[in-house]
């Protein structure tokens, strides 16, 4: 219903214009009827001084604006501890924290932050200068994986195809492992690494590297009980052409120790061997029965083969070192 004006007439009534009394009196009441018949201020709302408040227990009140209007609140106090003004969120009570807290599973979400003091899990935040986070510890019940690295148990790879594990110091520092370290840079064509004695590994030069030959060393234990011949050492056919031996022959048995020489090559075929330059603790020069090793050599199965074939029942440990020469 719409709001009842009551007629007043232009002489007061005097001249008969106007509501009467009786027409003015059901105007009033239908004007407080219709306030009354609103539940919410009659019943629900109450406003006392610059209070507001509902009336029925337990119930919300609620301020809402008409289709695109707002409440506009210029500024707001919450539980007497919370204020909002403008785009500020403050605390009252001094001292006090500032918790904001999700609902079970929920997070709390902030698209940009920008924290100027404080601490996150007892680390202090802000500074002068920007800091990495440290941390006491990480632990990994399985395997952890940190970018391109995946560290499990005592091993550490790399979980992309194809790629390198790399191990980068700063500045001057080393690569170091169980304190050895290591060069920072590569070294010359053909250098080799050795260690200065005092935990440095260096790249260095050596005398006995060379292009088409090879210096290398080994032993072997042949057998007394049989007189066969038996292999002492192999190298392929295909890839070397010639060996120069340096032998020695110990029987400790019979108390037999001697030192010789022998070159050996092949024509894809057969081998060819020479025995010389012999020294021992016996009588003679390498040639008589004294000597407790005979020594020969065959091609088999795509390899040169230096065999021993033994002169007595002991046992006889030969320790050599070769230089072969490639086709």
């Amino acid at each position: 219903m719409a709001k009842q004006t009551i007629d007043l007439g232009t002489l007061g009534g005097a001249d008969g214009t106007g509501d009467s009394i009786r027409t003015a009196g059901a105007k009033i009441n239908s004007n407080f009827d219709e306030i009354y018949a609103n539940s919410a201020m009659s019943s629900q709302i109450t406003i006392t001084g610059n209070n507001i408040k509902t009336t029925l227990t337990n119930s919300d009140l609620y301020l809402e604006g008409s289709g695109s209007g707002v409440v506009a609140i210029p500024n707001i106090t919450i539980d007497s501890n919370i204020t909002i003004d403008d785009n500020r969120i403050a605390t009252t009570v001094t001292n006090s924290d500032m918790d904001l807290a999700p609902a079970g599973t929920g997070s709390v979400v902030i698209p940009k932050v920008d924290i100027n003091s404080g601490s996150v899990d007892n680390t202090i935040i802000g500074g002068t200068t920007p800091a990495a986070a440290t941390f006491t510890t990480v632990t990994a019940t399985t395997s952890a994986v940190l970018d391109g690295v995946t560290v499990t148990d005592n091993k550490i790879s790399s979980n992309a195809s194809n790629s390198n594990l790399e191990l980068t110091p700063a500045g001057t520092g080393k690569v170091s492992f169980a304190g050895i370290n290591f060069p920072e840079n590569d070294g010359l064509v053909g250098q080799i690494l050795k260690t200065n004695g005092s935990g440095l590994l260096v790249f260095q030069g050596h005398s006995s590297l060379y292009d088409n030959s090879f210096i290398e060393d080994a032993t072997a234990t042949v057998l007394g009980n049989t007189s066969s011949a038996q292999v002492i050492d192999t190298w392929s056919l295909s890839t070397h052409r010639s060996v120069k031996y340096h032998i020695q022959i110990s029987d400790a048995t019979a108390n037999r120790f001697s030192l010789i020489e022998a070159n050996v090559t092949h024509n894809g075929s057969s081998a060819f061997i020479s025995v010389f330059g012999g020294v021992d603790n016996g009588t003679g020069d390498g040639s008589t029965a004294y000597d407790s090793l005979d020594l020969s050599a065959d091609v088999s199965s795509g390899n040169v083969r230096l065999l021993g074939t033994v002169n007595n029942t002991n046992n006889q440990v030969i320790k050599l070192v070769r230089r072969t020469i490639k086709v």
